[in-house]
């Protein structure tokens, strides 16, 4: 049975070898590799991380959760583009756009 001391020092060193592969600019499979840790492992820690900022950020209110899809190829169906908090957009926007938006 693990401790939870174990498991803090555990996420600890996880979260730092995440933050160590975004500033390293390595693919994730290379990086993994020269560290001898599983990629998998990488993935999963990586949600765990994301989770914790988010909650960190969300706890304060300053961070607004967006998801910016591929561009769309085609016709758009339901006329709407992307939506925020009631504002609808119909047309094709730059992300740039949309982070001004929300910034």
């Amino acid at each position: 049975m693990r401790t939870k001391k174990s498991q803090v020092n555990k996420e600890e060193y996880m979260f730092s070898f995440i933050a160590e592969q975004a500033t390293s600019g390595q693919p994730v499979k290379s990086f993994c590799a020269r560290h001898g840790v599983a990629s998998g492992n990488w993935f999963y820690w990586q949600k765990k991380y994301q989770q914790r900022n988010l909650e960190s950020h969300n706890d304060n209110g300053s961070f607004t959760l967006l998801q910016i899809t591929p561009d769309v190829v085609g016709p758009i169906e339901s006329g709407i583009f992307a939506e925020y908090k009631g504002m609808k957009i119909y047309r094709p926007v730059p992300a740039s756009f949309l982070k001004e938006l929300i910034g």
